[in-house]
């Protein structure tokens, strides 16, 4: 039991650890990640310096070394990463490095999706029931979602249903299935495609303003779940159709 607690605790620690060091390095328009990782290895420097300069045993001193240039160079790239505007992406063939142009917007991979057939009116009206309690953005946005069109990452929707056990943290399965009942084939793709296709056109902030992240085990949950509240979702679009 005890082996148990411990191995659930160093999962959990390494999916916050992950998410932290994921967002640091997604926050480009921010200072955030520039400021941490500078005083992360400002403090490094300080504590290297104050034990070269001490009498510690020479093992300590190397060890020291050792790991005061492995945080240094993962400080450096991500300060990199922040400098040159620098982002990861999933391809076929595994992840590549690009540079982030807001002025030249990145199109979606092709995905083989398709909106439902939707009136112009259908789509405004479930636009407008869904900004209700579920998301906020322009309409301008919610298009471009429905027809897999090219958008900026400033004028991303916003997800911002709660969720009913845990009323800080974002519902993203009802994300998941609001995206279900929107796309034909979305529950077709890829775990790594929903969560590119997910983090193309949303942003996921809790009730704290933190932002979070979509996981194959949400993914993997909501492909399981029956509860009411992802059922309502359903009735809402059957309200418009």
């Amino acid at each position: 039991m005890f082996l148990e607690r411990v191995a659930i605790f160093t999962l959990q620690l390494r999916a916050k650890t992950v998410a932290f060091l994921n967002s640091l390095l997604r926050e480009t328009d921010s200072q955030f990640g520039q400021l941490f990782f500078s005083c992360f290895l400002f403090l490094a420097s300080l504590a290297l310096l104050y034990v070269w300069m001490n009498p510690f045993p020479l093992w300590l001193k190397l060890g020291s070394s050792f790991i005061f240039v492995f945080c240094a160079l993962l400080s450096v790239a991500a300060l990199y990463f922040h400098l040159y505007n620098k982002r990861v992406r999933h391809t076929s063939n595994g992840m590549e490095v690009y540079i982030h142009n807001d002025h030249e917007v990145e199109k979606l991979p092709h995905l083989n999706l398709k909106a439902i057939p939707l009136t112009t009116l259908q789509k405004k009206h479930i636009f407008e029931a869904f900004s209700l309690n579920f998301l906020s953005g322009s309409y301008q946005s919610f298009q471009s979602l429905v027809l897999l069109n090219p958008i900026s990452e400033k004028d991303r929707l916003e997800w911002k249903d709660a969720s009913p056990k845990r009323p800080k943290q974002v519902n993203r399965q009802s994300l998941l299935e609001f995206l279900s009942q929107l796309m034909i084939g979305f529950e077709n793709l890829e775990n790594h495609q929903m969560m590119e296709y997910v983090n193309y056109y949303f942003i996921l902030k809790n009730s704290e303003g933190n932002n979070q992240n979509l996981s194959s085990k949400n993914i993997s949950d909501w492909r399981t779940n029956k509860a009411p509240y992802l059922k309502e979702i359903s009735r809402l679009f059957q309200q418009y159709l």
